[in-house]
């Protein structure tokens, strides 16, 4: 007669539940977006004079350079050419807006960076109009009020940090109407003190708050506060997404997953079930803070809160899902005895006959 220890098969499952969750984490932060929201940039435009002055609109720059954002009362026509003169948007007196798919401007207009057409486009060919918004609010990637250049020699770079002017036409009521503004090239912050404050605070985790409290729920409680903060900043970024531009629900998804994963690492008692769900919250936290890392080193960013307090919790998450995940590695438990089918008791061994 010999003795065979139980095998741990739903530590396994725990643990390969927690591989996939991580995977898809991966996998769903490194897709690109549907849409084109706004995004960091270094440059910042603004609307400087609307002429001659017209009641019933109102025009501003939204994404630092990104997007115009026209805003028409009721009971106000608007007519927006495109950039051969055609027929791009027309917003009616009860707040429709429409969108002419026939015209270049609609497909340049959907990303920031677009330059070419992908077809032939007849600038007098008859407009397909689609409804795109009834409140009169509409936004769209003007390429007259942002660089579209690459690469800045000595002096455009120059002129980029004066400013350079940009109009842009429309017809209100039937009547002539242009949009002046200007975009400028800003200082781009150090990214530095940020790099340095995720990377102490991964240390201090690792190795200070180990020592201390329990690796285990010191990493929970890593991962929660790391997902509260995300929720915060990613809650920030999707409140500026203009109308026809949401910005991903990832970025409030991804830190809701580590703040959940926090918690049952806190509540839970299985070794196995906490390190997954500990090591599924730092992939999360972690995911969310890479995705964002430009922030960190732009000038201008897509948030309501303060450009510190972005970064700050940008860096935040970055760091504690680093110390995260050694505290995890640390613990040991992703290797329990083989005895101990979910990580928190010894099993009775199985006898077995020869």
């Amino acid at each position: 007669m010999r003795l065979r220890p139980t095998v741990p098969r739903r530590g396994r499952r725990l643990a390969l539940a927690g591989s996939v969750v991580a995977l898809a984490i991966v996998v769903l932060t490194g897709s690109p977006a549907a849409a084109d929201p706004p995004g960091p940039t270094d440059y910042r435009s603004e609307v400087t004079d609307i002429t001659p002055e017209v009641d019933g609109i109102t025009a501003s720059v939204v994404g630092g350079d990104g997007f115009l954002l026209l805003e028409v009362e009721p009971g106000t026509t608007v007519e927006v050419p495109g950039y051969t003169g055609e027929p791009y948007l027309r917003f009616g007196e009860d707040g429709t807006v429409e969108e002419n798919q026939a015209s270049a401007a609609t497909y340049l207009n959907e990303s920031r960076t677009r330059t070419e057409a992908d077809r032939d486009y007849d600038p007098e060919a008859e407009p397909e109009w689609e409804e795109v918004a009834t409140d009169g609010r509409w936004a769209w990637h003007d390429h007259r009020i942002h660089s579209m250049a690459g690469d800045l020699s000595g002096d455009t770079e120059v002129a980029h940090r004066r400013g350079v002017p940009w109009t842009v036409p429309l017809v209100v009521d039937g009547d002539e109407v242009t949009i002046s503004g200007s975009y400028r090239l800003l200082d781009a912050p150090s990214p530095l003190p940020w790099a340095a404050l995720a990377i102490v605070l991964a240390l201090a985790l690792a190795l200070g708050l180990g020592r201390v409290v329990p690796a285990l729920p010191a990493a929970g409680a890593t991962v929660l506060v790391a997902g509260i903060g995300g929720i915060v900043a990613g809650m920030a970024q999707r409140g500026e997404s203009p109308p026809g531009a949401p910005t991903s629900p990832l970025v409030v998804i991804l830190p809701a997953i580590a703040a959940v994963a926090g918690i049952i690492v806190l509540i839970q008692r299985g070794r196995v079930l906490r390190a997954v769900a500990a090591l599924a919250g730092a992939a999360a936290a972690g995911g969310w803070a890479i995705v964002r890392l430009p922030v960190l080193w732009k000038a201008v960013l897509p948030t309501s809160l303060p450009a510190g307090t972005d970064r700050a919790l940008t860096a935040v998450a970055l760091g504690a899902a680093a110390g995260a995940a050694a505290l995890v590695v640390r613990s040991g438990a992703l290797a329990p005895d083989l005895g101990d089918p979910d990580g928190s008791s010894p099993a009775p061994e199985v006898a077995e006959s020869a």
